[in-house]
């Protein structure tokens, strides 16, 4: 005995898709189905792809492999951000943002740390693919900090934000003519840049930080 016909409309609503559930499709005048997963992997169009053309307030989420949120615009704010289901501006990157074809000839747009002194004899690695870091040594601690290799071509800021009771901060880094920066007050900085060819940081702007060999 054969199950009676229903119409679509009397058919249970999917809230959800499964990879493996299957649709049916017409193919060269043949009923086929396809699952999801092929659907997706296959989906090809000549005309413009619009998500969301009637504009309602709806979040939309782009996963990758290892990010839930490696692309995700927030409707209710017209706001876009990758790597963040939290954008703070029109466009908010959470990491590092590269343009251009390579490391080389791009530019690289970087995050900022602030690392703080445990101690008087740790040494806290300084990180070489952010931007900027601020450098903490609060309660008269002073605190000694180790910077490695860069990227090709990358510039990096580092400042004293915090330095109390006679404090020291002290960077040890493979430097073009130095190994060490010592900074005795906030606002010793000093800009850097990572040349390739050299294997190490040059010098492109100081203030008030020392620089010697040890």
């Amino acid at each position: 005995m054969s199950s009676p016909r229903i119409k679509v409309s009397q058919m249970s609503t999917a809230l959800t898709l499964n990879p493996t559930d299957t649709i049916m499709i017409i193919q060269d005048g043949v009923n086929k189905k396809i699952s999801i997963t092929n659907l997706l992997k296959n989906f090809d169009s000549a005309d413009s792809i619009r998500l969301n053309p009637s504009q309602y307030a709806v979040d939309i989420s782009i996963a990758s492999k290892n990010d839930p949120n490696a692309i995700y615009v927030q409707g209710t704010q017209d706001k876009i951000g990758f790597g963040t289901n939290s954008p703070q501006s029109k466009v908010h990157v959470n990491g590092n943002m590269q343009v251009g074809s390579a490391t080389t000839d791009g530019i690289t747009v970087q995050s900022t740390e602030s690392v703080v002194a445990a101690d008087s004899i740790t040494v806290n690695p300084l990180s070489s693919i952010r931007a900027s870091t601020y450098i903490n040594c609060n309660s008269g601690i002073s605190g000694k900090f180790s910077l490695p290799a860069g990227q090709n071509g990358q510039i990096k800021y580092i400042v004293v934000n915090t330095l109390s009771g006679g404090s020291t901060a002290t960077l040890t880094l493979t430097g073009l003519g130095f190994n060490t920066v010592t900074c005795t007050a906030v606002g010793n900085s000093i800009t850097i840049q990572y040349i390739p060819a050299l294997s190490k940081w040059c010098v492109v702007s100081l203030y008030g930080a020392t620089l010697s060999t040890v």
